[in-house]
C-alpha cells in the first residue's frame, strides 16, 4: 500500500488543493489526515469538505476540538485564539458533527497515526526533543508512528540498543531493528522556514517514507486572511514558513 499522509491544513485551501492534486499524480492507494483541518486559515468549511472527499481516514486535531468548544483556548496565543473564535462562527452544524466524531488515533498493521502524541493523545502534548520522543516510543506497538501538531517535519529513530537520534533528509527506508516517530509537517502552515506545503508518502511494501514539498499560491491565502479580518501575523508567517 502507498499511503498519502497529510496534517495541519489549518483552513488553507490553496495549499490543500495543490497537495491533493499532487497526491493524485502519485497514485497513492489511500489518504490519511492527521487532524487540524481548521484553525488559523480563511477557508475552514471548504477545507473540511475537500478532505472529506479525498481522505480515507481523518483524525481530530487540537484546533478542530477548540473550534467545537471541546478544548480550553485560554492557553492558545492571542492570534490563534482570535482565529479559533472566527473559525467557530464559520463552520456548519454538519461540519461540527463530523469533526466531533473524529478519532484521536488509528493503529494499522505496521504503523500508527496520531495528531499529537501516542502517549495520552487527548492531552495534545508536543514531541519537540529527543527526550519527548523517548517518553513516547513505548506507547505504540508497531514500527512507526506518524504525527503532526508541531508543523515541523522530522524523523526520529530508536535503535535496538535504545539510542535515539534524528535522521537527516526527507526520505528513509525503515530498518527492521529500529523504531520511528515521524512528523510529516504541515500542509497549510509550515514552520520549518520552508513555506511550501508539506505532506508525506509511506510505501508499506518497501518500507519507504518520503516527505514531499510543493509550492502553492501563498499570496491568495494571505489576501483572504486579511479580508476576513484575521490577524496580520497569520498572513505574514505563511511566506516565511514560520
Amino acid at each position: 500500500m502507498r499511503y498519502g499522509l497529510i496534517s495541519d491544513i489549518h483552513g488553507n485551501l490553496e495549499a490543500l488543493s495543490v497537495v491533493i492534486k499532487e497526491l493524485e499524480k502519485r497514485n497513492v492507494d489511500a489518504v490519511l489526515c492527521l487532524g487540524d483541518i481548521i484553525g488559523y486559515g480563511p477557508d475552514p468549511e471548504e477545507c473540511v469538505n475537500l478532505v472529506k472527499r479525498h481522505a480515507n481516514v481523518i483524525l481530530a486535531g487540537n484546533h478542530d476540538y477548540a473550534a467545537l468548544g471541546l478544548l480550553d483556548i485560554r492557553y492558545f496565543n492571542p492570534h490563534a485564539r482570535r482565529a479559533i473564535e472566527w473559525t467557530a462562527s464559520q463552520i456548519s452544524e454538519a461540519t461540527r458533527k463530523f469533526l466531533k466524531e473524529r478519532p484521536l488515533m488509528m493503529v494499522y498493521d505496521n504503523f500508527t497515526i496520531v495528531h499529537a502524541t501516542p502517549a495520552e493523545p487527548e492531552k495534545w502534548n508536543y514531541i519537540l526533543s529527543l527526550e519527548d520522543a523517548a517518553e513516547n516510543f513505548d506507547h505504540f506497538q508497531n514500527q512507526v508512528c506518524f504525527i503532526g501538531h508541531s508543523h515541523v517535519p522530522v524523523i526520529i529513530a530508536r535503535d535496538e540498543q535504545g539510542k535515539i537520534s534524528v535522521r537527516k533528509g526527507n526520505e528513509i527506508e525503515l530498518q527492521d531493528r529500529e523504531k520511528y516517530i515521524i512528523n510529516i509537517g504541515s500542509v497549510g502552515q509550515p514552520r520549518d522556514l520552508d513555506p511550501r506545503a508539506a505532506f508525506a508518502i509511506f510505501d508499506t511494501e518497501h518500507k519507504h517514507y518520503e516527505l514531499v514539498r510543493v509550492p502553492y499560491d501563498v499570496k491568495t491565502t494571505q489576501q483572504k486572511i486579511l479580508q476576513q479580518g484575521l490577524p496580520f501575523f497569520l498572513a505574514e508567517r505563511l511566506e516565511k514558513g514560520q
